[in-house]
């Protein structure tokens, strides 16, 4: 079975230690998301979004 993205999103967020402004804007993202978004694809799709963010975000600290 392959990961989810909230998966992902949970392992990145445990193996990691992003600032919380980070975590807040991200949380904030899918919380709202999942408030007006009654398509579960759809929800997958932004909750990967999200994960890319995180990725980028790392990228850009160097690790």
């Amino acid at each position: 079975m392959s990961e989810t993205a909230g998966m992902v999103l949970n392992r990145l967020v445990t193996q990691h230690e992003f600032p919380n402004a980070v975590l807040k804007d991200v949380l904030g993202r899918l919380q709202s998301n999942a408030l007006g978004n009654n398509d579960e694809q759809a929800k997958e799709s932004y909750t990967w979004q999200q994960v890319r963010f995180l990725e980028n975000w790392l990228r850009l600290k160097g690790e």
